[in-house]
């Protein structure tokens, strides 16, 4: 049966046209570069948490994320001269709930209707996100691999101080790797399917036992601190970034002692990561470096938790609090 092709007359409303774009998450908005006022439409007020349909351009530049503000403020000055099609992205508001839009339009006569430049919104926060995620992923693959080496070097050289012959130089180095390794995957594969919680005791002594030998290091976490099936991963990456950097900076490099304690109350897991030596590069491990950062968003951003670092004369202390609800 011939399938019937025959058209019949659709006309666009303003209402079925605007419902139809917001779908998208279009929306529509002008601005007058005379009177310094803004024309918003149901979206756009969504997009910049405002009920004004009518609203002054410094305002809502109040509310773009400072890192962005200068140089969205001086686009979206340019859109109204400068000929041709332009677009240019922004955050609104901060931390990671800020949303992320694209200005698009086309500058100039072409775009102006009297007074008002007209143009779009869109809102581009899911794949901004994901470029950020990729980007993240991609900068802690390569910190991973560089901290490989180190650690590498860093256990050659304990092993290699205290090996009695050829043969148990190479069958102990080539343990701890195997641990090492057991540790590193621990870190970074994906507990989705792992069932039931892991004592955090139990984690730490699986991360920290290619150091074992040759380090004073002691473990006292209690049997109430635990890491439920979604968390093991968070856990297991902070404790293999601290050990790496003891390894390169500071007691697991040789000659001091790591003291590493927690407890599990009812609401809050808190650890302590004590060494008893300072770092002997102080200044990479102030904080600024990309394991510092990844340490920050693993604690503040997945866990929800807070930490603190001291690093003096006497050694280093990191302590973390991780709240269980």
């Amino acid at each position: 049966m011939a399938e019937d092709t025959t058209t019949t007359e659709y006309e666009w409303t303003l209402a079925n046209f605007t419902e139809t774009i917001h779908r998208g998450g279009v929306a529509l908005w002008a601005w007058s570069p005379t009177r310094r006022l803004a024309q918003l439409d149901d979206l756009c007020r969504e997009f910049w948490a405002t009920a004004k349909s009518v609203v002054s351009i410094d305002e809502l530049f109040a509310k773009v994320n400072p890192e962005d503000r200068h140089g969205m403020m001086l686009d979206w000055d340019a859109s109204a001269t400068d000929p041709g099609p332009y677009s240019f992205d922004f955050r609104i508001g901060d931390g990671p709930d800020a949303r992320w839009i694209s200005a698009r339009g086309v500058g100039g006569d072409a775009g102006q209707v009297g007074e008002w430049v007209q143009a779009i919104f869109l809102d581009i926060t899911d794949r901004k996100r994901a470029e950020e995620a990729e980007h993240l992923l991609t900068a802690e693959l390569e910190h991973r691999v560089s901290n490989m080496f180190t650690v590498a070097r860093a256990l050659t050289a304990i092993v290699a101080r205290e090996a009695k012959s050829t043969p148990n130089f190479a069958e102990d180095l080539s343990r701890r790797f195997g641990v090492l390794h057991e540790a590193t995957t621990l870190a970074t594969r994906s507990h989705k399917h792992d069932q039931g919680d892991v004592r955090l005791q139990d984690l730490a002594e699986r991360i920290l036992s290619p150091y074992r030998a040759g380090s004073n290091i002691s473990i006292e976490i209690d049997a109430k601190a635990v890491a439920t099936p979604n968390r093991i991963n968070d856990f297991a990456m902070i404790f293999h970034e601290l050990a790496t950097n003891s390894a390169k900076y500071g007691a697991l490099s040789g000659g001091g002692t790591l003291k590493l304690r927690g407890t599990g109350e009812d609401h809050e897991t808190k650890i302590v990561w004590e060494e008893g030596v300072p770092p002997s590069k102080a200044d990479k491990v102030d904080g600024t470096g990309f394991g510092s950062r990844l340490l920050k968003q693993t604690i503040e951003r997945s866990l929800l938790g807070r930490y603190r670092r001291i690093i003096d004369e006497s050694g280093l202390q990191f302590e973390m609090v991780i709240p269980t609800d």
